[in-house]
């Protein structure tokens, strides 16, 4: 152990000569290294000169028409919970204009027909409901008229709903005939008595 001390002794005392000598040995290689390194010499760039020579073909080449264009197809979304009550206020082009003199529905085509009821005074709409524009169709562009059937009662309820004719989808007949069942009327009546009555009722979807 005292030898190992005082090895570490003597090599403290000479580091700063070994710093010294190899920063001096540093020196020396670098200048030399630039001393014997050859010179730099700036040679511009020189374009070589070719010789291009142009074939005549024989062959004529036509190009193909481009492809046409396809439109991008609709992608259905989902509707946000609380989107359905906002597409039901938009529907402002919903219209029941005249709805009170329109005439009976004509009798069904099956054997089992409807009852018909009489009245001298037909049914009064007091209060409508908007129909739910269903998104998808929205989307598409879909617009057009549902005409229902419509039974009310004494109470002025809407108890039968059915599809007469309509030009749009199922989904929109569905939503014409879900408002319909929410709207109110003033009952028909016969010698001044409350009865049920059919009625021909226009749902007319718009998107503008």
């Amino acid at each position: 152990m005292a030898t190992v001390a005082l090895e570490n002794v003597k090599f403290k005392k000479g580091y700063k000569r070994y710093l010294r000598n190899s920063l001096y040995t540093a020196i020396v290689l670098h200048f030399l290294g630039f001393y014997f390194s050859p010179q730099f010499e700036f040679k511009p760039y020189v374009l070589e000169e070719k010789e291009f020579v142009a074939i005549e073909t024989t062959e004529e080449f036509v190009l193909p028409p481009p492809p046409k264009e396809v439109s991008q197809p609709v992608i259905p979304m989902a509707a946000e919970e609380g989107e359905e009550a906002q597409d039901a206020a938009e529907v402002a082009a919903t219209s029941f204009d005249k709805i009170d003199n329109l005439p009976p529905p004509p009798p069904p085509e099956s054997d089992k027909a409807s009852k018909f009821f009489a009245f001298d005074e037909p049914p009064v709409l007091i209060k409508k409901v908007a129909p739910r524009y269903p998104e998808l169709a929205r989307q598409a562009g879909i617009d057009g008229t549902v005409m229902l059937r419509v039974l009310v009662n004494e109470k002025g309820k809407v108890i039968r709903v059915s599809v007469l004719h309509s030009d749009v989808t199922p989904a929109m007949d569905q939503a014409a005939m879900e408002a319909v069942k929410k709207f109110r009327f003033k009952p028909a009546r016969q010698r001044m008595k409350p009865v049920k009555a059919f009625m021909a009722i226009p749902i007319v979807f718009r998107l503008h």
